[in-house]
């Protein structure tokens, strides 16, 4: 495959940098102007993980923790796990040895700042009422010279010092940990603790909450092993948990419903009990009833945080952690050999309905586990596979009735749990039955209609094959599966030729002549896939049931031909390759009948010559969650300024209303101290009457208050210069600690241009990960000019290009939608900023080549990245290096991008809310480059050989599945190989081209807006689908559809229905009983009575409806019914549905019960 030459990676790599920086300069010059919560950007740029990690955690900041961890880094050779624990430990010693306590300025070193009525815990000093500066030997001192003080010095016994030491060098290892990317060190370690032991002795207790769960089982595990070392510095004892706390773990893991694993009491016993650290937690949820008020635990609530790091860090991790145990030899930790787990039983691969766990109404199955009829395997990487992708034919996407459209996730039998797939048009598409009895292979897409299956126009009859599902081996790296045996495949022959010298045959006779003399298998391409699925009996019926000279498969015999997918025409005559094979070996059948075997069998017994099987293993699937992108709004309502307006702006919150109300709302109450004016924004300039310089308010407490509002909003308009004022919807509340707003200027432009703002500020695009390592300038709308621009040095739009790391390919439906973000933000610039405009976006090209950040929703950090393209796909292609390095994959991950410069500008983390995870999915740093080293490491096991060997398809035949490392003996290459060397992040092979990566249905049933189909609707299409597709059992989908969706909707709305809360239709005020006078209570205003001159509360006039209706707890009552009917059922999801069918019949017997109405 000739690839088109490009720039050099590191000349790519300053060029973004270099325009980055420019953008930066612009929005601090904007920011200067006090407009903003702050006067700079507050999105730190970043060039790799260890100055992510200084720079994602505070008390990191005035460190040189960067420089230390890259001398790590060279010293345990990129060992990541002994970085962490190492920099652990250096950062708490700098923390004892140079720490000096300062009064928190924020909370005056009380720990707490004012909310409302009450307070909350300060996030300045995250509630020890003071913060830490450092002595100027934190950036002087050695490594060495700093542990060696750290070890001679005598500890101080102050129980609050020390543990936030230990606390600062958990969080910094965990960060190391996790790429310093995610949000788990920021959130997911909320404290450390020196609590006393039943014996007088004192133990570290260190206090999880749920974002730890984004850490991942390792680093859950390896936090606590962390903090093992470091309490041992401070001669702290090992934790002794007591009967109660021990009975408290085991309700914990009972109640609390989102572990992988579930500990036994006896394990739990084991864990708790020798466990050398208090682990302990938040609490949410639910309370538990016994072992409450304990005194080591300060909630009665289930505490997250420390039960994912007790039953999936500790439990499932405990290989990893003694690794390390052992090579630091440390003791203590004997006690978690017992939760080693070894593997047992034969190493049979059998079918595998875990993916069935779960079926969704409108999301079909296209295959039962290893059934005939499902797609088949084929080893292999597409230009668009790879990092949890794989591909199959887009012929095979249009057989689905576009159910499995580009993007589209799978819940798949094997290798892994789910997968996105992308088309490949060089491998087997569906085998099709037409109406007319004829069928065939289809390999063009354009002869499958893209209707649904119950449609009149739907020319179908049966889909005997959903083609082939090509699965890179990377896939069976990550997941640890072992290798399945390979089909005979064409480059698995021509693999085979090409090492005896022998050249590719022309037609069947020439196949079947090297075969003879060279003793190498039959071409592969003259053998049908369904070979192994005949019995020998039924291959030796169908042989003998052809007699010359037509050559006419007898009615009765047709299904065979079916099941062997030979394209056969209405007249029952057989054509295409396949069919050679068995005009050639008619002549060999004899009068005796096989007694056993399968059709291959028989074939290999008549013929001179091998013949391997097409097929080997099948792999069953599902619909997951469909393609998807589109603009993220804020909920319940789409809203354009962060700023509150209370309940005066109705159910609509338009700040047009609200504005001439001027009612009190829950605002920021800071003082300038210049002016000594009460103001809520964050920088004061003084009055027009007296100015002054731009100074810094001192935030006093949020409260409720009027704060001018028409004015404000007047001022704006003017400011914007609009006349007639846009529809702009504000938000009820703000839900930061202080305050904050947003300047209202920011809120009418985007109203003006169509856009709508997310919590932290900024413009979010939401859309599927799908990998991508090679595109062509035609299929992504690049000319050779614009294409030579980006730096791939094409001559044509046809020419193959290899993608750079941080470019992407985004989804047409979006593209307009930022074009009006250019357009908002050049429009901010000028009218509230006073600036140049600096997108000026008129059309969509203009698109390409601007800079956006990448982000995940777990992480709370932006990878740099650059728009070269657009695709029809509801979902944007990316380099598999791209999407790890946000610590994603793509197997139906959604994640979002944010245009640099509008992103720079708007966001602020005063905005973020106080509530725990409030700092997830927000981009705190921007990381500008991507070191292979440093990402996710499932994208290592990415394949980049242009073919597989003979030796790896050999290795797949051994008589024993072979482990998936052994792959790596044979000559397969994975990125991994490459780190460290030119090739690190170019020169990437795939074995498999595809024509377009748009190529694929245009559209899918379940979420295309297009369509406007019910769930009903969707649902019979989804079963519709399954009396065409031959691997799938209608019965058993039914069956699981019922039992895992349908009737567990149904019990938990009538359940519902018994509990549910009464609705205000005005204000939208809800109540758990209906207040006393049947009407709202909510105070919507203020007025003036007219007879007394008093002011007076004006009471929501609006009325109130129950919340559950009839409609919403039966809606799936005769939709169940008519599956039963139709398709049949298990008899006890049957019985099961005709008693809660029963219960909702006896609960609305009066037919006007339940509906949605007024109560008087």
């Amino acid at each position: 495959m000739d690839v088109a030459q490009r720039i050099p990676e590191s000349e790519y790599r300053q060029q973004l940098t270099d325009e980055c920086h420019q953008v930066y300069e612009m929005i601090n010059k904007a920011k200067a102007q006090g407009y903003d919560p702050k006067l700079e950007i507050e999105i730190p740029m970043a060039s790799d993980l260890a100055e992510r990690t200084q720079k994602l955690l505070k008390f990191l900041h005035e460190r040189d923790t960067a420089t230390q961890i890259r001398e790590l880094n060279k010293k345990h050779d990129g060992n990541r796990e002994l970085m962490a624990l190492e920099i652990a430990r250096i950062v708490c010693a700098e923390s004892y040895l140079y720490g000096v306590k300062d009064t928190c300025q924020t909370c005056n070193g009380t720990g707490e700042i004012k909310r409302g009525r009450g307070s909350i815990s300060c996030d300045s000093c995250g509630g020890a009422g003071f913060t830490l500066s450092y002595k100027s030997e934190v950036l002087t001192n050695t490594i060495q010279e700093t542990l060696e003080a750290y070890e001679n010095s005598n500890k101080s016994s102050d129980r609050l010092r020390q543990a936030i030491c230990m606390y600062h060098g958990i969080c910094a290892g965990l960060a190391v940990l996790t790429e310093g990317i995610l949000v788990a060190p920021l959130e997911g370690v909320v404290s450390c603790r020196v609590i006393t032991n039943d014996d007088g002795s004192n133990c570290l207790a260190v206090n999880f909450a749920g974002p730890i769960r984004s850490a991942g089982g390792t680093g859950q595990a390896l936090s606590v092993l962390i903090a093992d070392i470091l309490r041992r510095d401070f001669n702290l004892g090992t934790a002794k948990c007591k009967y109660e706390e021990i009975e408290r773990y085991k309700e914990e893991v009972m109640l609390y419903r989102g572990l992988q694993y579930r500990p036994s009491n006896p394990e739990l016993e084991i864990l708790a009990g020798n466990c050398p650290i208090f682990v302990d937690g938040e609490g949410v949820g639910k309370e538990v009833t016994g072992q409450r008020d304990l005194s080591r635990v300060k909630d009665n609530k289930v505490r997250e945080g420390a039960l994912l790091v007790m039953c999936e860090g500790l439990v499932l991790k405990a290989p990893k952690i003694l690794k390390y145990v052992d090579q630091l030899n440390l003791d203590g930790w004997d006690w978690l050999n017992q939760f080693l787990k070894t593997k047992k039983g034969s190493s049979e691969i059998k079918p595998n309905p875990k993916y069935m766990a779960e079926v969704l109404a409108g999301r079909p199955i296209f295959g039962m586990p290893m059934e005939t009829g499902s797609f088949r395997l084929r080893y292999g990487r597409s230009r668009l596979a790879g990092l949890a992708t794989t591909a199959c034919h887009p012929a095979s996407m249009k057989a689905t009735s576009g159910f499995v459209s580009i993007g589209t996730q799978l819940k798949y039998e094997r290798p892994g749990k789910g997968t996105v797939v992308t088309p490949c048009d060089s491998i087997q598409g569906p085998y099709v039955q037409w109406l007319d009895g004829s069928a065939h292979r289809v390999q063009d897409s354009e002869e499958i209609p893209l209707c649904l299956p119950n449609d009149v126009e739907y020319t179908i009859q049966k889909v005997w094959d959903l083609g082939e599902l090509l699965v890179p081996v990377g896939e069976f790296l990550e997941n640890n599966h072992p290798l399945l045996k390979s089909p005979y495949v064409p480059e698995w022959h021509r693999a085979h030729l090409a090492e005896q010298g022998i050249s590719f045959p022309k037609d069947f006779a020439e196949s079947i002549s090297q075969s003879k003399i060279y003793q190498v298998p039959l071409n592969p391409e003259f053998v049908a896939v369904g070979w192994q699925d005949l019995s020998a009996q039924e291959a030796y019926q169908l042989l003998s049931g052809l007699s010359a000279p037509n050559f006419v498969v007898p009615e009765d015999l047709r299904e065979l031909v079916y099941r062997l997918n030979i394209n056969i025409d209405s007249a029952g005559r057989l054509w295409g390759p396949e069919s050679h094979l068995v005009l050639h070996l008619l002549s060999e059948v004899t009068l005796s009948a096989p007694q056993e075997g399968t059709g291959l069998d028989y074939l290999n017994s008549l013929a001179d010559f091998e013949i391997r099987p097409r097929t080997t293993y099948r792999i069953g699937c599902r619909m997951g969650k469909p393609e998807g992108s589109k603009m993220r709004d804020m909920k319940p309502s789409r809203a354009h300024c962060l700023f509150p307006i209370g309940k005066s702006g109705g159910n609509t919150k338009l700040i047009n209303n609200a504005a001439p109300k001027d009612e009190k709302v829950g605002i920021s109450s800071r003082f300038c101290p210049k002016c000594k004016q009460e103001t809520h924004k964050s920088y004061c300039s003084g009055t027009e009457d007296r100015p002054h310089e731009l100074t810094m308010t001192n935030y006093h407490e949020k409260k409720w208050r009027s704060i001018g509002m028409k004015e404000l909003w007047d001022s704006a308009l003017d400011r914007c210069e609009v006349t007639t004022p846009p529809a702009t919807k504000g938000v009820e509340n703000v839900k930061n600690a202080e305050g904050v707003t947003e300047p209202l200027e920011k809120g009418i432009l985007r109203s003006k241009h169509g856009v709508s703002v997310f919590r932290d500020g900024t413009i979010r695009f939401d859309m599927v990960d799908i990998t991508m390592t090679h595109f062509r300038p035609r299929e992504v709308g690049l000319t050779v000019e614009k294409a030579r621009s980006l730096g791939y040095l094409v001559d044509s739009v046809d020419d193959t290009c290899e993608l750079f790391t941080q470019d992407i390919v985004i989804p047409q439906n979006c593209v307009e939608d930022l074009v009006r973000v250019c357009q908002f933000t050049d429009d901010l610039l000028g009218k509230l900023y006073g600036m140049k405009p600096y997108y000026n976006v008129e059309n969509p090209e203009d698109l390409m080549g601007q800079l956006i950040m990448g982000i995940a929703p777990h992480t709370s950090g932006a990878i740099l990245g650059r728009i070269i393209g657009f695709t029809t796909v509801k979902g944007h292609y990316g380099h598999p290096f791209y999407h790890a390095a946000k610590r994603r994959n793509c197997d139906g991950d959604i994640d979002a991008i944010i245009m640099l410069t509008e992103g720079l500008l708007n966001f602020s983390r005063q905005f973020l809310p106080r509530s725990r995870g409030g700092q997830m999915d927000a981009p705190l740093i921007l990381t500008m480059g991507i070191n292979g080293a440093e990402i996710d490491k499932e994208a290592l096991n990415v394949d980049t050989s242009w073919n597989y060997t003979p030796a790896f398809y050999d290795l797949t035949w051994s008589d024993t599945p072979p482990g998936p490392k052994k792959a790596l003996d044979t000559g397969i290459e994975i990125a991994e190989d490459r780190l460290g060397t030119s090739g690190e992040s170019e020169g990437f092979g795939f074995t498999h081209d595809t024509t377009d990566c748009n190529e694929g249905p245009a559209w899918n049933p379940y979420n295309d807006k297009s369509f406007t189909l019910t769930m009903r609707q969707k649902t019979m299409a989804q079963f519709a689908l399954g009396e065409v597709l031959f691997g799938v059992d209608n019965l058993k989908q039914s069956a699981k559809l019922i039992d895992t969706h349908l009737i567990r909707d149904m019990r938990g709305n009538l359940r519902a229905f018994g509990q549910q809360k009464v609705r205000c239709t005005k204000c939208g005020a809800k109540y758990r009983r209906v207040p006393i006078s049947g009407t709202c209570m909510t105070i919507s205003g203020k007025t003036t009575d007219p007879f007394t001159g008093e002011e007076v509360e004006v009471q929501c006039p609006g009325n109130l409806i129950m919340t559950v209706s009839h409609g919403s707890v039966s809606k799936y009552d005769s939709l169940m019914g008519d599956i039963i009917a139709r398709y049949g059922c298990e008899d006890y999801i049957t019985q099961l549905y005709n008693y809660v069918s029963y219960w909702v019949e006896q609960t609305f017997e009066d037919p006007s019960r339940g509906k949605q109405q007024t109560l008087w």
